[in-house]
């Protein structure tokens, strides 16, 4: 076993027409490298 720990990963979810502003809005709060997890491609054909 690991011992004892906390561990929280908070979500936030956009939905809609407006959804990628607010992803930039939420990337704009770690900087300049963020790492993103996708799948399908779609992240990179809608320039993200």
């Amino acid at each position: 076993m690991f011992g004892e720990f906390t561990y929280c990963n908070p979500t936030r979810l956009y939905f809609g027409k407006e959804a990628l502003d607010g992803l930039r809005k939420e990337l704009e709060k770690y900087g300049p490298k963020v790492l993103l997890s996708y799948g399908g491609g779609s992240i990179k054909k809608n320039g993200i």
